[in-house]
């Protein structure tokens, strides 16, 4: 994989860790020097935490991993698991007060068999891990303790595990048009510090937020080749008018130096689009 490419990789894994306030570190490093066996053995350790937070990260730096022939069928894949979704369904009427517990991880399997078979196999990845942590909660285990449910349950615990497993083994990359990857690597750095500046609190810290969330949608467009450069800048130019329109109102010298800065590097981005 092209350097800049397994950067922009990183960087993916890296807001994945910061919004959900993980330990960040081993990626901090890997971001600024995104070594190949680094990152196989971050990943390596991250996949199988119980954590699914971690799995998300280890997700999210798969295509920096290189792409292995698929050995499995993804209709097939599919299939089962809306076959799946059907005795979730049955099971939930059946579940009590694990009806909750049951519908999420009968939601998150429909939602990941229709991504597999869209093609968009890190989003299927993500929400069988998170199946996996609805069937195993307190609640649904609970449900083993009546016979009647103990095989079924234990059947569908185990079938998604499997299921996730063997989606482990479907190759994801990501593209970027050439003509954009500086400029979107030049986006996720100022989108990584703001992520990283902490919980600020109060109307300072919810304007910041509202910075991130309107970077992230642009991030994610300029790594696509639908969105025109038009468009791009549009969207580039509403988050700036944003901060222009708080930056009067911090009071940190160096916080309200350091936006400026980043109001710029933003004005500099959309003209070289």
């Amino acid at each position: 994989m092209d350097a800049k490419l397994r950067r922009l990789t990183v960087g993916l894994a890296f807001e994945s860790a910061i919004d959900q306030g993980l330990d960040a570190g081993a990626l901090k490093g890997l971001y600024s020097d995104p070594d190949e066996a680094g990152i196989r053995e971050l990943h390596g350790r991250l996949i199988t935490s119980g954590d699914h937070r971690d799995r998300e990260v280890a997700i999210w730096l798969e295509p920096a991993l290189g792409a292995e022939p698929l050995k499995s069928d993804p209709a097939r894949l599919a299939g089962e698991m809306r076959e799946m979704e059907f005795v979730l369904l049955i099971l939930a009427r059946r579940a009590g007060v694990a009806q909750k517990e049951v519908n999420a991880w009968m939601n998150y399997v429909a939602n990941a068999a229709q991504f597999v078979v869209d093609g968009f196999w890190i989003d299927a990845k993500i929400l069988l891990s998170r199946a996996l942590v609805s069937s195993g909660t307190p609640a649904v285990e609970a449900l083993k303790a009546d016979p009647d449910l103990l095989y079924e349950v234990d059947a569908l615990q185990r079938a998604t595990a499997a299921y996730f497993d063997e989606l482990r083994g479907y190759p994801v990359s990501i593209s970027v048009p050439a003509e954009r990857l500086d400029a979107t690597l030049d986006l996720q750095g100022i989108l990584i510090d703001l992520m990283r500046s902490g919980d600020l609190g109060g109307e300072e810290g919810r304007n910041v937020k509202e910075t991130v969330h309107g970077l992230g949608s642009v991030l994610h467009h300029l790594m696509e080749s639908r969105e025109t450069p038009e468009e791009i800048r549009k969207e580039l130019g509403v988050v700036a008018s944003r901060i222009d329109w708080f930056l009067p109102s911090i009071v940190d010298d160096g916080r309200r130096a350091l936006l400026e800065g980043y109001r710029r590097t933003i004005e500099v981005l959309a003209s070289r689009l």
